[in-house]
């Protein structure tokens, strides 16, 4: 009897991230090799801002002649490669089995299982996963969501076509009486991070709140709530 797990890939695949491996450096490269002559040219106009990086990287092209292009064009495609690294960093991996579903980014990776997950679907472009009672355990944006659907479904998992407590949510204000003052200053502290446009303190929060009982939808700087604690 054959127990191995059947594993289907979705996000990123390997031909992606050779296209982003190769694309990237070579689009830097090419860029150093014209920023010399560009920056030359952008310092002799008055009107151009940053005259004294154009000046310094159009006087040290004419110092070191070819030598400082290539430079140049090592700097671009280390930037590039850079990018690289970064854009497929911050793609979600999803790994799916009829057991288990596994998300990966930011080089941390979170394992469900299946009976943990009562629910999936997409909300404002993240894929939402619910756990059994109604609480959100993950949220993310892929990079790809064709047969997204389809994969979750053959896999066994209960793929809905919208969220089902969106009728549920009610947007947060100040002092809400319905919930306790420390849910209160959770959603203050929220509020305040993203004036600051601190994405990660937000994030922080929002688990925080789920802890309580508290799941939150946002609608651009918009907070919105539900109390979690039954099977959608």
């Amino acid at each position: 009897m054959n127990n191995r797990l059947e594993w289907t890939e979705l996000g990123v695949s390997r031909t992606d991230k050779m296209m982003i491996w190769t694309v990237f450096p070579i689009v830097g490269g090419v860029a150093g090799w014209y920023t010399p002559a560009l920056a030359k040219w952008a310092s002799e106009l008055p009107w151009v801002p940053f005259q004294g990086p154009l000046k310094l990287i159009s006087s040290l092209s004419s110092q070191h002649g070819a030598w400082g292009t290539i430079a140049a064009v090592a700097l671009g495609v280390l930037v590039g490669g850079m990018i690289s690294m970064a854009a497929i960093k911050e793609s979600l991996r999803i790994r799916l089995s009829d057991q288990e579903v596994r998300l990966q980014i930011h080089n941390e990776e979170r394992t469900f299982g299946r009976e943990d997950v009562a629910a999936v679907f997409m909300d404002n472009k993240q894929l939402v996963l619910l756990g059994t009672d109604g609480r959100e355990l993950y949220r993310e944006k892929p990079e790809k969501r064709k047969h997204l659907t389809e994969e979750f479904i053959r896999h066994g998992y209960d793929w809905r076509e919208q969220d089902p407590f969106a009728h549920e949510y009610v947007r947060w204000v100040a002092d809400c009486p319905e919930l306790s003052p420390s849910v209160n200053a959770l959603f203050l502290a929220r509020d305040k991070a993203f004036g600051k446009d601190e994405k990660e303190d937000a994030e922080d929060l929002r688990r925080e709140l789920s802890k309580l009982g508290v799941t939150v939808r946002d609608e651009g700087k918009r907070q919105y709530w539900r109390m979690h604690g039954r099977r959608p």
